[in-house]
């Protein structure tokens, strides 16, 4: 059963809200206090969060399972939320498409989910009031993870496990075979440059970053970089934000050259991260149930708080 509490809190406080995978939650924290304020109640392990454009409606997938071994069927809806007000305004039906993970919209506002268990990606044309996808396709990788999602929803890029792959996708050419990139071993966190002519690609299986040429598809060069990555966030125009797993610490590092700027070590494995719409601060969930504020100017942690169990993606607003 789906539900939800109100709080109460000042006008235009900053807030950040984090979907809480085993704490089947999407939770609401005051950052002034650093203390939850109200939760949405959600089917067991929501995965993942993606902002629409207009600022205020975030989505969030239903995986429905504790991890990829679990052998629970997974889930198949998407949750629509007015972080605004605080409540599910829709909720998307992907059946019979399930362990629903990778969310991202393009600039007109559709939504792009990843269902894992069926490698598939599908599109949901108006995701605020829609209740079915409206089309979908074959990713042509197995395992299937997260997305990259150009501005006009053209072309997607998805991280692949099991194949070790990226393939590229045209959501709305049902003719248009996906073109299947080798950047290393199990690609998982992926992001598009400014000019979206680049992907970089972080290899949690051998511990690099690919990148690669959007166009031609080809992988442009390797780099190795610290720990285990397993998510990276494009941070101003020159700059590229790393969340290490196994060195449980976060990376800056340079676009053009692809070295690390700052490093902090964080004594927690980092899971997911988010940016501040405004300022240079970043915010890290870590596997011990902790969220991490950080200043990127001096890559310093500001403070940080504890959260519901297993904290994942987060999005930072103001209301």
């Amino acid at each position: 059963m789906v539900g939800h509490w109100i709080g109460i809190v000042l006008p235009m406080s900053e807030i950040l809200t984090i979907v809480e995978k085993s704490a089947h939650r999407l939770a609401f924290y005051d950052l002034a206090a650093d203390r939850l304020i109200e939760s949405i109640a959600l089917p067991e392990f929501p995965h993942e969060l993606a902002l629409d454009p207009d600022g205020r409606t975030a989505y969030v997938g239903h995986y429905g399972a504790f991890n990829s071994t679990d052998t629970r069927h997974g889930g198949s809806e998407v949750f629509v939320v007015d972080l605004l007000e605080q409540r599910i305004t829709n909720t998307i039906d992907f059946r019979p498409f399930r362990r629903l993970h990778g969310l991202q919209c393009d600039a007109r506002g559709r939504l792009f989910v990843l269902a894992e268990a069926d490698d598939l990606l599908c599109v949901v044309t108006e995701p605020k009031a829609d209740a079915r996808p409206a089309h979908a396709v074959r990713t042509g990788g197995v395992k299937g993870h997260l997305v990259a999602v150009s501005r006009d929803g053209q072309s997607v890029f998805c991280s692949n496990l099991m194949s070790h792959s990226v393939t590229k996708v045209a959501p709305f050419g049902s003719g248009i075979a996906p073109i299947a990139i080798e950047p290393g071993v199990k690609p998982e966190g992926l992001c598009l440059s400014p000019e979206e002519d680049r992907l970089y690609v972080l290899n949690r299986g051998d511990g690099t970053i690919a990148d690669i040429d959007t166009a031609t598809c080809r992988v442009l060069r390797k780099v190795t970089v610290r720990g285990e990555g397993t998510r990276i966030y494009r941070y101003r125009e020159d700059q590229l934000l790393l969340a290490s797993y196994v060195d449980e610490s976060i990376s800056i590092l340079d676009r053009t050259t692809l070295h690390e700027r700052a490093y902090l070590h964080l004594g927690g494995r980092a899971t997911a991260a988010s940016l501040h719409p405004e300022r240079a601060e970043a915010f890290i969930s870590l596997e011990n149930d902790q969220l991490v504020r950080i200043d990127l100017k001096s890559c310093s942690e500001i403070c940080r708080f504890a959260t519901g169990r297993e904290p994942d993606v987060s999005i930072c607003f103001r209301r």
